[in-house]
């Protein structure tokens, strides 16, 4: 998992300064896509940073002695300094104490979003520098669309990782702040849920993912049922026959693991016609791992799970099973992943550590903001149809040429 650095928003910002055009539309195809990218990566960096920042309160919390304790305190410092100028600001919108009009682009702000999604946003520091860096009204157009557009995600997002966008502004309780009240009032949690419980429906609200009538849990690792078993050995435990450790390369068994942290930068979105499927919020690399396929060790050749189950291969041997990860009722994100025939991850079979593992590992790069894709592979789509839309999609290739099963 890489953010992606952000350009320079200044070098941006002076490139359109000779033309006061507010809609980007009036501008060369090239700054369009500059600004475009620009805007994207700013959002990008929104996540990445509130996700950060409650990782470093969480572990602060935790234990007194962590060492990014200073930095979070410094993002926290920052952000209410600035936050302590909007506000006075608001009651005194004077023009001298505003020569680059971030104050009244912020002021514009809140009048859109509301305080708590600027709260939220000021823990950021890729917000905080963009209200300082960016003057261009064209610019500033654009991104408060895409922050438009992400509203909800964005709410969810930091709410769901407990970010304390409320402690900013209880200090500001009783000074007759627009709304500011209201969205101070006690709300239902969604810290106490993990991250991956809450999909984002098509009606713009949020749900609980539902499979048999049973909330589907999220889970770390694969659990296993030794009375479903005749052995009471877990098939995935390595052997010297697995081969070296992908991530350190040792033959020795060794205590390497996955990084989870690409699971902290996705979010579960619903689409119409193919369910609950993965965005991704930041950008990852052809290569990248995005994370372990998750779920109950099944033997192999179980049935019992149409939808989600998954073959978990022997790495030496692509035609031998070990077992069925089955996710229906317990997994992680990666059961969610929707299908296409032009996906942008595939399976593979790996050694980590003291397990082998089926994870998701990326086919291209994939941007921040995209839907992340698998291919179920052509036996899912026996008797049914892929509604994917892709040229090269299974269903209308099978259309036309009767022998392809």
């Amino acid at each position: 998992m890489r953010l992606k650095r952000i350009c320079d928003m200044t070098e941006v910002d002076a490139q359109m300064s000779n033309n006061p055009e507010h809609d980007l539309k009036n501008y060369s195809t090239k700054v369009q896509q500059k600004v475009k990218k620009l805007v994207n990566d700013i959002l990008a960096s929104v996540y990445y940073d509130i996700n950060t920042v409650c990782v470093m309160r969480t572990n602060a919390r935790l234990d007194p002695n962590f060492e990014n304790t200073t930095h979070y305190q410094i993002q926290f410092r920052e952000s209410t300094a600035l936050l302590d100028r909007v506000v006075s600001y608001t009651f005194d919108p004077a023009p001298h104490a505003d020569p680059r009009g971030m104050l009244r682009r912020l002021d514009g702000f809140v009048k859109l979003f509301g305080w708590k999604m600027l709260s939220i946003c000021m823990l950021a520091e890729g917000f905080r520098r963009a209200c300082r860096e960016i003057s261009h009204p064209a610019i500033w157009m654009v991104l408060i669309k895409k922050f438009k557009d992400n509203r909800l995600s964005l709410e969810v997002f930091a709410r769901s990782r407990n970010l304390d966008w409320r402690g900013q502004l209880l200090k500001y309780s009783g000074l007759g702040l627009p709304k500011l009240e209201n969205e101070l009032r006690p709300a239902r949690s969604m810290w106490q849920q993990h991250p991956h419980h809450i999909v984002q429906s098509v009606e713009n609200k949020v749900k609980r993912p539902i499979y048999e009538n049973y909330p589907q849990i999220n889970i770390d690792r694969c659990i296993i049922d030794s009375s479903k078993w005749e052995t009471l050995e877990d098939p995935t435990t390595r052997t010297i026959y697995d081969g070296r450790c992908d991530l350190c390369r040792s033959p020795e068994i060794c205590d390497c693991k996955l990084d989870p942290s690409p699971g902290t930068l996705v979010e579960l979105v619903e689409r119409p016609g193919t369910g609950t499927g993965v965005r991704a919020l930041t950008n990852f690399k052809k290569g990248d791992i995005l994370g372990p396929f998750i779920g109950e060790l099944l033997p192999p050749g179980y049935s019992g799970d149409p939808v989600y189950a998954l073959a978990h291969i022997s790495k030496k041997d692509a035609d031998t099973t070990i077992a069925t990860v089955s996710p229906r009722h317990y997994g992680n994100w990666t059961r969610f992943l929707a299908h296409s025939c032009n996906a942008s991850t595939a399976f593979r079979a790996r050694t980590i550590g003291d397990r082998t593992v089926m994870t998701i590992e990326a086919e291209r790069d994939i941007s921040a903001f995209e839907d992340i894709t698998i291919n179920y592979g052509k036996g899912y789509w026996i008797g049914k149809t892929c509604m994917c839309g892709e040229k090269n999609c299974v269903s209308k290739i099978s259309k036309y040429n009767d022998s392809f099963w």
